[in-house]
């Protein structure tokens, strides 16, 4: 199978034929043929994760110690308002962007983990060009380690959740509303005067009421008036039509 490594080695080939002879017409049109190829297939290989990685719609940060070389996909830019590669892409800049209050605490968590060889993940904030603040969930992890086992490089990605934490901040408000509003719900408590006779209660100020229109006053209830059967019995107990109506349910 054509793959790079038959291109390198065919590049060698070429090295030690010129050092001992001169290869022919024929091998080095092989040979080029052979390094085209590869090249048609790492543009693919190149655009594929081109489009990978703008259908996903986070940035990517690429961090390569060993090489001096830092990525900063165009994404990570531009969900902040800023142009593709408008600004550096190194370590000064992510932590130059963070919120001052994020800053200190997203900077030690991250270093720890990355000492720890650990993959992390956690939310802050970074300024966006017109001065804002947009909420980012950043996810990364130790992607290479020099002979020693030390961590050499790191790669991650950004996800802008501006929206989820602006819905959050809206649902606590309506919970932090909601719990007002239970607070100033009217109770009733204590010990109620309440008349032995007629059943009327006693309000605060004095004044005589209704049982039904001192509760109203004081909760949320409502009242829906009917008779219990004691009192049909009593109110009712002589009329034909109410006797009839009982001897029909007993049946």
């Amino acid at each position: 199978m054509r793959n790079g490594l038959q291109a390198k080695l065919s590049m060698a080939v070429i090295g030690k034929r010129f050092m001992d002879e001169k290869p022919s017409i024929e091998e080095l049109q092989f040979h080029i043929r052979e390094l085209k190829n590869e090249l048609s297939r790492m543009k693919v290989s190149e655009e594929r994760l081109r489009l990978a990685i703008e259908a996903v719609n986070d940035g990517i940060f690429d961090f390569d110690l060993k090489r001096n070389i830092t990525y900063f996909s165009p994404r990570y830019y531009t969900m902040l308002g800023y142009e593709p590669y408008e600004m550096p892409a190194n370590r000064e800049t992510w932590k130059n962007l963070l919120h001052p209050d994020d800053r200190e605490k997203t900077i030690a968590y991250v270093d720890a983990r990355i000492e720890k060889k650990r993959s992390w993940s956690l939310e802050f904030r970074l300024r966006c060009k017109d001065g804002t603040y947009r909420w980012i969930k950043g996810r990364g992890r130790v992607s290479g380690f020099d002979e020693y086992g030390n961590p050499e490089r790191r790669t991650g990605t950004h996800t802008d959740i501006t929206q989820r934490k602006e819905a959050d901040v809206v649902r606590e408000n309506l919970i932090e509303k909601l719990n007002a509003a239970l607070k100033d719900v009217k109770t009733l408590g204590g010990l109620i005067p309440i008349c032995s006779s007629c059943k009327k209660i006693r309000d605060d100020k004095g004044y005589w009421n209704q049982l039904e229109a001192y509760f109203e006053q004081h909760s949320t209830a409502l009242f829906s008036h009917s008779l219990c059967p004691g009192c049909m019995d009593e109110i009712y107990g002589n009329d034909d039509w109410y006797q009839e109506l009982k001897d029909k349910k007993i049946k």
